[in-house]
Order: C-alpha cells, then structure tokens, then sequence
C-alpha cells in the first residue's frame, strides 16, 4: 500500500512541479506500478522521479541525517515535497529549512496534503515554494528544549524566516497564534502575502551566473513513514482546503528564468534590519505568555537579563520570574494578540526600543474570573546579548 501510495504521489507531483521548474517537469510520463521506494528515515526517493523526494509524517530527530544521505546519493533531488507533515521537533525543522535553503531545493505541498508548525519552517526556505495543500503556522513550543534552546529558537526564526523571503504579515500571523492551535492559510492569503513564490529567485550559496536562474491542533508526530490522513474539513473552512486550480502553466513547463504570471514575482529578499528583527522578537515574547503556565516561563526565563529597568526601578532577573509566575499563577488561561500595525521600533548599536498594543484575555477558572483590556508596551532589546529584554514598562490603557 505504501509503495503504491508513494508511486502514485510522485506521478501526480511531477505534473503539478512542471510550473516550478523546467527541471523538476523533465520527469518521465509514467512509474511502475510497483515501484520500490528507497527509504531514508521519513524521507523517500523514487527512481523513477529522479527529482523529488518525498518527506513525510513529522520532524524528527535524525531527519537532517537522513536528509543529507538522500541527497548525498542521488545528487538530481531539486524538489522536497512536504506529505502531511504536522511538524514536531522545532530545531530540526529549523536546522533541516537552513538545509534546504543553502543548497537550493525547490519546496511543495501537493493537494489534499499538509504541512504545519516546524514543516512550516522547511517549506518557506524553498528556493521556489508551492503551497496547493493546507500550509500552518503557531508559536513555537518547544518541550524537547532547554530554555536556553528555545531562545536560539525565537532567534533564528526572527532573523532567517524574512532571510527566506517571509513577510512580517506571516511572521505575525505565526506569533500570534498560540501554539495548541493552528492557522491555515486560505488560497487568498497565499496570495496576499506572496507565500507561493516561483520564477528567478537566489538563495544563500551559490549564486547563479548572469541572466541564468538558481537551479487546528498540530497533528501529532508519527512513528511509522505511514502517510497521514489529511485534517478533516471541521479543523478548517471550507476554502482552506484547497488552492484554486493552477492556469495552464501547470501542465506546460515554464522556463525556470520566466516568472509564473499567476505568482507575485519576487527577487531575492533584503536583509532584515534591526529593527523589524526586534519588533519580530518583542512581538513573539509578549505572546509566549499565551501557552501554557510551563511553556510560557521555559520562554520567560530567557527573555530577561541579568538586571533589567522593570516598570521604572533596577530589578534583578530573579525578582522578575517570580513576578511573572505569580501573575500567570493567579490567571492560569491567558491570550495575548499583538496588534501588528502599532509595532514600532528605534535600534543605535543594536540596541533597539521597541512599543505597540496588545489586546488580552485572561482567566481563572477557579476563581471564577476574567479580566480583558489593551494595553501599551515598550521594551528594549539588547540584540547582542541574544534579544535579551534590558528594559521593560507596560500600562492598561481600556478594559
């Protein structure tokens, strides 16, 4: 069942990819029936579909092991597509998309598939991208990490997601969405925010020659490379399910340097300035608090440094996570939503302020309370020490 399920996908892949790349289209008609996939941890590469490979299920530990082996072996891989993978280990997902941008492989996810949370991270490094499943997105969380880990986690995604050419629409969407649910994009957000992105694109390594192209809740991680089921039509609205049809470029190869008119054409991303990198953290460290009492101190406990001007006095770091495990103590369901469009941020010598709103609901269902309200904020991150908070002030503004 697998080897046909596998068989069948790689067939219907190829068709689908011919938008992509003239390439990945130069792939034969038809596959044996019973073709044996060769198998690489959760990733499978089928003979006759010289370039794809097929990662499926979930994030695992030695996914960049076997990754770097597939590739290693069968040097004509130019697209990865991403079957039903809910995510799983998030620096794996981060270290495997770091993969995949600096060699320059094509990334896609086939109809009536998906790809969520730490798949999210591999699927946006494609040097081109192609999202005709379900493409979701949360915070981070991270139990497998240190707090320390973790930190690296929120780092690395505020400074290598807009590397890969994501919008700050996406990266906000992302933060704020607490990390038990999931957000799908609909087809008119991918879009919206150029998620799909194809024609002549650069990546880190390299660099082409001139005029010539660079060649719900999260499903639980599996154990077997058995392909999940796709997420029932409750977990979503009904347009979430499925891109539009593609124009007829999908069923005639485009030459990789023409851009798909039916894309938003994209060059290769600027760099990202101090100050979007700190208006990315600050946003991510106020909703952290929207996990669970757990989550959100692993995350707290390295927002902070040593000593920090907290709410106009010198505190220690010490006082300050006792003050925030009280307050999530007394109010144990929390939900913060930054508003993306207040974020401003001023950087000298990295380091940066950064102020905004946010909105926020809080409870106690043992006390039988509930407070909700906006307020203000402003921080100031020392980018050199790993986006430390060396400053801190906040005030209710309504309820």
């Amino acid at each position: 069942m697998l080897k046909r399920t596998l068989t069948a996908l790689g067939m219907s892949m190829a068709m689908s990819l011919a938008g992509l790349s003239a390439a990945t289209a130069q792939t034969p008609a038809a596959a044996p029936q019973q073709e044996e996939p060769e198998r690489y941890g959760p990733f499978f590469f089928l003979p006759s579909q010289p370039n794809l490979l097929i990662y499926v299920g979930a994030v695992g530990a030695n996914d960049m092991l076997n990754l770097k082996k597939a590739l290693r072996e069968h040097p004509t891989i130019s697209t990865l597509i991403l079957q039903n993978n809910g995510g799983g280990l998030v620096h794996i997902g981060l270290v495997v998309a770091e993969e995949v941008y600096e060699r320059g492989l094509n990334t896609y996810i086939p109809k009536d598939s998906y790809c969520a949370s730490a798949c999210s991270f591999v699927f946006f490094a494609g040097r081109q991208r192609l999202a005709e499943g379900r493409l979701g997105v949360h915070q981070i969380s991270a139990p497998e990490m240190t707090g320390e880990q973790a930190q690296f986690g929120v780092s690395d995604i505020v400074a290598t997601l807009p590397k890969y050419g994501v919008s700050a629409d996406v990266l906000g969407i992302m933060f704020s969405t607490p990390s038990k649910e999931m957000y799908f994009f609909t087809p008119q957000e991918i879009i919206k925010y150029g998620i799909n992105r194809t024609g002549n694109v650069q990546t880190a390594s390299n660099a082409p020659q001139q005029g010539s192209p660079r060649s719900a809740p999260a499903p639980a991680p599996q154990s077997q490379p058995q392909p999940a089921a796709a997420p029932s039509q409750a977990q979503a609205p009904a347009d979430e399910q499925r891109l539009p049809p593609r124009k007829p470029a999908e069923s005639s190869p485009v030459p990789a340097q023409v851009p798909n008119p039916y894309m938003p054409k994209e060059t290769a991303p600027a760099a990202i300035s101090d100050e979007q990198k700190a208006i990315n953290a600050a946003a991510l460290m106020i909703q952290a608090g929207s996990g669970t009492n757990e989550e959100a101190m692993n995350f707290t406990r390295e927002f902070y440094a040593d000593t920090v001007d907290y709410f106009k006095k010198q505190r220690p770091k010490s006082e300050i996570l006792a003050d925030k495990q009280a307050y999530f103590a007394r109010w144990p369901v929390r939900r913060f939503v930054v508003d993306q469009n207040s974020l401003k941020a001023k950087c000298k010598d990295q380091m940066c302020m950064v102020v905004g709103l946010y909105d926020y609901k809080v409870s106690s269902p043992e006390r039988g309370k509930t407070a909700t309200g906006t307020s203000n904020f402003t921080y100031i991150l020392d980018l050199r020490n790993r986006y430390r908070i060396v400053m801190e002030d906040s005030e209710v503004i309504s309820r």
